[in-house]
């Protein structure tokens, strides 16, 4: 699996992934009901009453009768004007709900991040496992040649010790760098909810990763404002608690209501005739049309209140924004510093590699004439082991310091 694809699994099967699009999607429902909230509103009402003693007649007068009675009703209503209540209402969900899009968003690119560094993990326990073994065959190989001196009598019984050693060191070294390198498969393969590291193998990026970090920190700032899922959430709640605001002052509007309604009723006395139910339901038939006007005067205050309480929301979202705008440009600033550091150690580990490599030939050219001795072309062999590794791990750091600088620019990891 490439970089890119570790990433998508991951984004497909991660849990917080998938309660975060919950939490979008409710904002989804949210805004449908704000919508809808222009429709008018119908309900309809049965009810069956029983009367003993004094009751009311269909003459609307009372008289000591057992009396039942029969209604139904329905009624509806629509506000026709809300002191501008409602489309700021949508408004204000609509921007929640784009917040709530670049909340997933940011959970998608932390979710990122993770696999992107568990991944060159994985890359750089897998080089060393190379290195591992290729220190392990170069041991076997001079131990072969040291048996077939000492063979010839130009070699001691201790050399040949010493070589045998040398090749259980190496081979131990190799069962921890396998050892590690399953750890590190078995850490990106939880992180990516894969079934089972077994059945997991990554691809190393091709090429050297480039000379020089580009860009500056400003630059990248500049550039993360315009891209960067946590600050358009910010600017979007900011405006959302503008809308808050616009939503508060509507208390201090009228509102304005349309009502309409139907009913019937069907009324038995008992002792006397009745007409039938379905005249009554007939003959009782009622409409009715209403416009209802609601002018606030005073509501102890209560208005004012939640517009200032509306006004702070807008106040602390906008100090919100500023300490996310603050936190980026902190990281944006260490990220890049850590990346020139990173590319300066690459460097020079990279010459440091080239340095032991050419040491590490000649001394096994004077080794195998007998002009050095085994402890000599032992040091020497370590210095190119330990360079080797050093420049190994520069070269992922690197990679990966260039990958977030990357990221904060809006450049997707692949």
């Amino acid at each position: 699996m490439s970089l890119k694809d570790c990433i998508d699994y991951a984004v497909a099967h991660n849990v917080q992934v998938k309660q975060q699009d919950v939490v979008r999607r409710n904002q989804e429902i949210a805004l449908n009901t704000a919508r809808f909230s222009r429709l008018p509103s119908v309900s309809a009402s049965g009810s069956q009453s029983f009367d003993f003693g004094r009751g009311l007649t269909s003459e609307n007068t009372y008289v000591s009768r057992n009396t039942q009675s029969t209604a139904f009703s329905v009624n509806a209503n629509m506000p026709l004007f809300t002191g501008f209540r409602i489309p700021n209402e949508i408004k204000q969900a609509r921007l929640d709900l784009a917040a709530a899009t670049a909340d997933l968003e940011k959970v998608r690119d932390d979710l990122s991040i993770q696999v992107a560094q568990a991944y060159l993990e994985v890359l750089y326990q897998q080089d060393m496992l190379k290195v591992a073994e290729e220190q392990l065959a170069l041991s076997s190989k001079q131990l072969e040649r040291v048996q077939a001196f000492f063979g010839q009598k130009k070699s001691s019984a201790l050399d040949v010790a010493q070589a045998r050693s040398l090749v259980a060191q190496d081979d131990l070294s190799l069962v921890q760098a396998r050892n590690n390198y399953k750890l590190a498969l078995l850490e990106l393969s939880q992180l990516i909810e894969w079934p089972s590291p077994d059945s997991l193998s990554v691809t190393a990026p091709t090429g050297e990763p480039p000379a020089q970090v580009k860009g500056s920190p400003a630059e990248i700032f500049e550039r993360a404002l315009a891209v960067r899922p946590d600050v358009r959430a910010d600017s979007l709640r900011v405006a959302s608690a503008d809308k808050g605001v616009s939503i508060a002052k509507s208390g201090y509007w009228p509102g304005l209501t349309l009502g309409a309604g139907l009913g019937t009723t069907f009324y038995r006395v008992g002792g006397v005739d009745n007409s039938s139910f379905a005249r009554q339901m007939r003959d009782n038939f009622s409409k009715s049309i209403a416009l209802s006007l609601n002018i606030p005067i005073f509501n102890r205050l209560s208005t004012r209140n939640s517009v200032r309480q509306a006004r702070l929301e807008v106040e602390n979202r906008k100090w919100q924004m500023e300490t996310t705008r603050k936190n980026l440009y902190k990281e944006i600033q260490q990220a890049w510093y850590n990346a020139v550091a990173s590319q300066s150690k690459y460097e020079s580990s990279r010459v440091a590699e080239e340095e032991a490599e050419t040491a590490f030939q000649l001394m096994t050219k004077k080794y195998e004439t007998g002009k050095a001795n085994a402890v000599e072309y032992e040091e020497s062999r370590t210095q190119r082991q330990k360079a080797k590794s050093d420049r190994i791990a520069a070269r992922y750091d690197y990679i990966f310091r260039l990958k977030i600088l990357d990221f904060y620019r809006g450049i997707p990891f692949s």
